[in-house]
């Protein structure tokens, strides 16, 4: 957060302005508190500030449950109203970030400790390492939105006593879910690489979300909401990765991949099923991959004996107009394995069982072909 990171560097340069301090009072320690635990050397500046990485835990679906909906602060309120968190908003976010100690960043063993617990309401509002309670709240909440909407107004959160609330305190927000308004996803990103003498690298990113089911935390928990939700982007501040970090989110689910399959002599072409050399029609096609092939981070390669998924199929239970062609009359009550040999549904059907070798598919259709 910026503020924060304002904090922490005017705090290191006033520090550094008092030349009775010793330069090896602020070594990285292991204390639960002062420079070294964001600074890993000694002397941080503005151009290397030489800061810690942060751990990035995800929070779990059942995590999630286990929160309210919405919590009412109101125990510092005097001009203001009482504050209605959105807190199950929130806790979705935490994904694509540190998780929830975003802000529960102490906790005791065996519960949620309470903000008043360590910062009392009369509490000192110059020592930065432990603000009053109102101090507190506001340093939790001011960082996310002024990346977020460059705006910090009360009103965002607060009504003043007297005034009717006449909508959310947080217009910007949905009721609930996670996408908001305005955010667009793109098709595919292109970069131009230096591997290779000159390489491309194609991302069809809309493949990944929509097609392969990848949620924006499993690529982007390093970077926070405001990297694609802000009102307005600035780019100066966008996030850059380091080639290793990069490479490290691609190796999630392409770790057996070769190099020249990603950087290539110019942009690729999207990924079809058809190239697998096992093209999907009618009900398959509408299916999604994880169905056949487990979680987008483990995909398995599934046998082609169509019985490995469909071993309960007979000529009861299965609606065979679904595959693009209707039985006629006479073959309905066939049972599977007569014309599907061995239950193979990968190749042509045979009509031998039944048939003299006059009558054979597809010169002679047991049926007829149906719109997909």
């Amino acid at each position: 957060m910026k503020i924060t990171y304002f904090i922490a560097t005017l705090l290191a340069l006033l520090l550094y302005s008092d030349p009775a301090l010793s330069k090896a009072n602020l070594q990285p320690s292991k204390s639960t508190n002062g420079c070294g635990e964001c600074h890993v050397c000694s002397t941080p500046t503005v151009a290397d500030p030489c800061l810690r990485g942060c751990p990035r835990p995800r929070v779990s679906p059942a995590e999630l449950k286990m929160g309210p909906d919405e919590i009412s602060i109101n125990e510092i309120e005097s001009e203001y109203g009482p504050v209605n968190f959105a807190h199950r908003l929130h806790a979705e976010m935490t994904s694509m970030d540190r998780g929830c100690q975003d802000c529960h960043h102490f906790q005791e063993v065996g519960g949620i400790t309470a903000c008043k617990n360590c910062h009392p309401a009369d509490a000192a509002d110059e020592n930065l390492e432990q603000p009053s309670l109102k101090g507190a709240y506001h340093r939790q909440c001011l960082g996310c939105h002024q990346d977020w909407g460059h705006d910090t107004a009360c009103e965002i959160c607060h009504v003043k006593k007297g005034q009717e609330l006449s909508e959310s305190p947080h217009p910007q927000m949905p009721k609930s879910g996670s996408r908001f308004k305005g955010l667009v996803e793109p098709e595919k990103k292109v970069w131009t690489s230096t591997y290779g003498g000159g390489t491309v690298v194609t991302l069809f990113h809309r493949n990944h979300t929509e097609k392969y089911g990848i949620d924006c935390a499993s690529c982007h928990h390093a970077e926070g909401c405001a990297s694609c939700h802000a009102k307005e982007k600035d780019t100066s501040t966008e996030i850059r990765h380091t080639e290793e970090a990069l490479h490290g989110i691609c190796n999630q689910c392409h770790a057996e991949m070769s190099c020249d399959q990603c950087h290539l002599k110019s942009e690729a072409k999207a990924f079809t099923h058809d190239r697998t050399g096992w093209p999907l029609k009618s009900y398959h096609s509408q299916l999604s991959c994880k169905r056949c092939h487990g979680t987008p981070f483990h995909f398995t390669k599934p046998s082609n004996d169509c019985a490995t998924c469909h071993k309960s199929w007979d000529q009861n239970t299965f609606k065979h107009d679904r595959t693009g062609f209707a039985l006629n009359e006479t073959h309905q009550d066939v049972s599977c394995e007569e014309c599907h040999t061995n239950r193979n549904f990968a190749v042509a059907p045979s009509c031998t069982a039944c048939h003299d070798a006059d009558i054979s598919y597809p010169a002679s259709l047991p049926g007829a072909k149906t719109k997909k």
